[in-house]
């Protein structure tokens, strides 16, 4: 068995740490080493990571230097082959590595296999959509987002060290450079569509920080399409995945309500790519229901009336695509009754008829809406 090397990079997440090394010792891949970076934490950090005596754990503190710092001491200070990466609040599922070593086994040319990722609140109670978009088949099109969380991959130490450790001068989003640049490297990459991570969201996470993750969104593009070697495969894709980050930070800004950079960086995006108004604005409402099905957002209906209140004076013909709420709340509304929340089914069910009455008519939604009022056990 091959040594998989485990970096958890930590800083003042004492209440979330001794879950995630527990959940690296506890893989059903034992040969791993675990190696706690805390970057300078003011917390009780370091008893956590003392309070193992495993001998797989290692400890090393370093003053504080960022997220990126302290992976790349982990990787300096790594022996394995493998390398990983446990952020101190996340969660490794216990087949994780036996997954994604076996897939890199069974595919030698591969440098990374990743797997999907469930969110959870700072409870450990599943929220939002599993992390499952997978890897694109043409590598330049990673250009467009990030679609992996970075505890759900597995990376072969020879790739990374071809390409390099992470990029300190991001104050986010270097996962995503790290993707890239292996990309551009021309590392085969692999998935597996099965749940290898728990992805924690709680309200003193780093990615809150929506200025931050909007600053790191565009440096990331700017440093790959300032390359004067980029291939003209990868230049094409500019506008498109500028056009995406544009509607990143409108995401964010909607998010906490800054509604007047929402509308620029919206307006933005929509230059940039004009295919989002195509077919009456069909493309850009799909996206505006993604965003609801995101895990910072607490209340994904009322979250779509606040953009369709607050779009862009250009973009309000938009607003007679209202009906699109009415099919997030629809949906919310069925999978509330599937996971047995008759309150919450009964509100979304309400909220979605607002904006399409003749659901009524619908026996599906009849169903869901009588059996909402029974008393628990009718």
């Amino acid at each position: 068995m091959d040594l998989v090397s485990v970096i958890v990079p930590a800083y003042n997440q004492g209440p979330y740490l001794a879950e995630a090394v527990q959940s690296a010792l506890g893989q059903t891949y034992p040969e791993l080493e675990v190696i706690v970076v805390d970057d300078g934490s003011t917390d009780d950090t370091p008893n956590v990571a003392h309070a193992f005596s495993d001998p797989r754990v290692r400890y090393l503190r370093q003053e504080n230097r960022g997220l990126s710092a302290a992976r790349n001491t982990g990787i300096e200070a790594s022996r394995g082959p493998y390398l990983t990466f446990l952020d101190s609040d996340d969660v490794f599922l216990p087949e994780k590595l036996t997954l994604l070593v076996g897939e890199l086994t069974s595919h030698p040319r591969a440098g990374l296999a990743a797997g999907m990722a469930l969110p959870i609140n700072e409870c450990g109670e599943r929220i939002g959509r599993p992390f499952d978009r997978g890897l694109p088949e043409e590598g330049e099109h990673l250009l467009l987002g990030n679609p992996l969380h970075v505890g759900s991959i597995l990376l072969r130490r020879s790739w990374q060290e071809r390409v390099g450790v992470f990029d300190e001068s991001l104050p986010s989003y270097e996962d995503w450079d790290l993707w890239i640049r292996l990309a551009r490297a021309g590392c085969p990459m692999r998935w597996i569509a099965a749940p290898v991570s728990l992805y924690r969201f709680h309200p003193a996470q780093m990615t809150r920080d929506g200025s931050q993750m909007t600053s790191a969104n565009f440096a990331v593009l700017d440093k790959v399409f300032r390359d004067p070697g980029l291939p003209e495969s990868w230049k094409e894709w500019r506008n498109e995945a500028y056009s995406n980050a544009e509607l990143r930070a409108s995401a964010h800004c909607y998010l906490v309500g800054d509604f007047l950079h929402a509308k620029a960086h919206l307006t933005r995006a929509v230059e940039l790519n004009g295919r989002l108004l195509s077919d009456g604005g069909r493309a850009l409402a799909g996206h505006f229901a993604a965003w609801a099905d995101l895990p910072k957002t607490n209340d994904p209906i009322g979250f779509l009336e606040s953009i369709y209140r607050h779009l862009p004076d250009r973009l309000g013909f938009l607003s007679r695509r209202g009906n699109e709420i009415g099919r997030v709340a629809l949906n919310l509304a069925f999978e509330s009754h599937r996971a047995g929340n008759r309150r919450a089914a009964r509100t979304a069910l309400w909220r979605a008829l607002r904006y399409q009455p003749l659901w009524l008519t619908n026996r599906g939604v009849l169903s869901i809406l009588f059996k909402s009022y029974l008393p628990i056990g009718g």
